[in-house]
């Protein structure tokens, strides 16, 4: 059965690779309305539009679910309503935008049309926030990269708990940038200095911790991981080495994007329930793109993963 099924899985992963699953890019480096300097987090929010964090830009810009500009808001600053080198994005249960304003080192939420709501932490809580996620009862969960832990609030902005220091043990961290909460307020963290994706409970106790040797990356012998996310089925998926991957029970990560997609600087990631990977794109190097990719993505071609005794997310 299981050679079976992981035979099924090679012949199907042959035609996925075969094909380009983008839709659409938008943006290119630059000031103007639609434009980006280094665009990090990015989130769908509940009517289908995609809001994006345009990092050095210090605003948010706001498109519909192919693309299409419709608005954007912030500044440079550290006023209530501006932002400040902002990070990640996450939506809230209200339909608002969760922001994380690394350099005031706080969380702003803002309407999608850019009134700012509240604003929650601030400098005797963070060092850099850096990543957002939200769990299925409203706390949020931060990530810190210059502390090097996940900070959980409540939804008045009450730091509930935080797990986490510096260094390589299974609890520890060395820049966690991104991370993700799944149906079961499970803790899904991209280590990336330590080249490992960790899995906690609500309180930070250690489920998983998959490193290179889980990986099975053939080749690779540097890992970039990025942007983590989970589509509607609890699949996560990671971005690590220009690929997005889906990350299996046993931590082997199994791609998803395709070399025909030509992602060269895949930052963060979100999925869409229309069926689609919102990517950002963004690098220091001067010919990098600075922009947002619209993946096709079928959970369904991946079904046969789900049958097989190492592929299920739930731990």
């Amino acid at each position: 059965m299981h050679l079976l099924c992981t035979r099924q899985w090679k012949e199907n992963e042959d035609d996925i690779m075969d094909t380009s699953h983008v839709i659409r890019r938008f943006g290119k480096n630059g000031r103007g309305k639609g434009n980006f300097k280094n665009p990090c987090g990015v989130a769908v929010t509940k009517t289908g539009d995609i809001a994006v964090a345009d990092t050095e830009n210090h605003r948010i810009q706001v498109f519909t679910e192919n693309g299409t500009f419709k608005h954007k808001f912030g500044s440079k600053g550290s006023k209530i309503n501006q932002v400040n080198y902002p990070m990640c994005i996450v939506v809230t249960e209200d339909d608002h935008l969760a922001i994380t304003d690394s350099v005031n080192a706080c969380v702003k939420i803002f309407t999608v049309d850019g009134q700012i709501i509240q604003v929650l932490g601030g400098s005797t809580i963070f060092d850099i926030p850096y990543g957002i996620a939200i769990t299925t009862d409203g706390y949020f969960v931060v990530t810190d990269i210059c502390k090097h832990c996940v900070v959980v609030m409540d939804t008045d902005g009450n730091k509930s708990h935080s797990f986490g220091e510096y260094g390589s043990k299974p609890r520890e961290f060395d820049h966690p940038y991104f991370v993700a909460v799944d149906q079961n307020n499970q803790i899904i963290v991209s280590d990336s200095g330590n080249s490992s994706i960790k899995i906690f409970t609500f309180r930070g106790k250690v489920l998983r911790n998959f490193t290179q040797n889980e990986f099975k990356l053939i080749g690779e012998t540097f890992l970039n991981l990025q942007g983590v996310c989970l589509d509607t089925d609890g699949n996560i998926l990671v971005v690590c080495n220009n690929i997005i991957y889906i990350l299996a029970k046993n931590g082997r990560l199994w791609e998803v994007s395709s070399p025909a997609d030509q992602l060269s600087s895949p930052k963060c990631i979100t999925y869409s329930s229309a069926g689609r990977l919102i990517i950002t794109q963004n690098d220091v190097d001067k010919n990098a793109k600075h922009e947002v990719c619209i993946l096709h993505y079928v959970k369904e071609d991946f079904a046969s993963l789900s049958s097989t005794q190492f592929y299920a997310i739930s731990v």
